[in-house]
């Protein structure tokens, strides 16, 4: 048996910060994100106002091994939430980061746990942010063509999905195939209805250490693999 590329971490933690006018038990500080980090991320102005007038903290977390991240991260931001609605308060997710606006939000779609962000100094390159905090590096495509950024995002999610389904107990290095029912479920959240050899987008997967991430090489063409186009 090979070893494996991508290192397991033992234990990951999992952090919100309920932002209050007034103070409730405890005052956790903590750093915050940047105003401009949170709006690039797609936080609204608005919560970014509400945010400045909020000056007490109090931290939601919790400490899980990577197999259970995904749903200790849902019941962690839904304690947040929750206490953010007792006081009018507001939500920050520590991890993407990002504030978080919506209560009925579902753990399954892979779209719900990353970010993309976007380098104006790279604007052939795509990263997603919030991975690390589940467990699993962040994933990098590099040379996207002009154009193709929206084709080569949904991908992206398609295979976010099926990396979290299959993340500790598989490796995600080596080669690997994208479909539209992955892109449906990452997304939509459930499972990929086609068969296992359905047409879908090849992509090959390496783990760069020195990032650490998962540089992920398109070897098709997604939108003439998936539409014809």
């Amino acid at each position: 048996m090979s070893a494996r590329a991508v290192p397991v971490p033992d234990v990951l933690t999992i952090a919100y910060v309920v932002l209050t006018a007034e103070p409730l038990d405890r005052d956790d500080l903590v750093p915050l994100p940047e105003r401009s980090l949170l709006r690039l991320r797609g936080s609204s102005n608005e919560a970014l106002d509400q945010m400045a007038r909020l000056t007490h903290q109090r931290v939601v977390s919790r400490t899980v091994g990577p197999g259970a991240a995904r749903f200790a991260a849902d019941e962690a931001r839904r304690e947040a939430l929750n206490l953010a609605a007792e006081h009018d308060g507001l939500v920050i997710d520590l991890q993407t980061p990002q504030v978080v606006e919506t209560f009925g939000i579902d753990p399954r779609p892979a779209a719900q746990w990353f970010s993309f962000g976007y380098d104006p100094d790279r604007p052939d390159e795509v990263g997603t942010h919030g991975l690390s905090a589940l467990g699993l590096p962040e994933i990098v495509v590099r040379s996207v063509p002009e154009g193709q950024r929206p084709m080569y995002d949904m991908v992206v999610v398609g295979l976010v999905h099926r990396l979290l389904d299959e993340w500790p107990a598989h490796d995600p290095v080596g080669p690997a195939r994208v479909t539209l029912g992955d892109i449906t479920a990452g997304y939509e959240g459930g499972d990929p209805t086609e068969s296992g050899n359905a047409a879908g987008v090849d992509v090959l997967i390496d783990f760069d250490p020195d990032v650490p991430a998962l540089r992920v090489e398109f070897m098709s063409d997604p939108a003439e693999t998936l539409f014809g186009s």
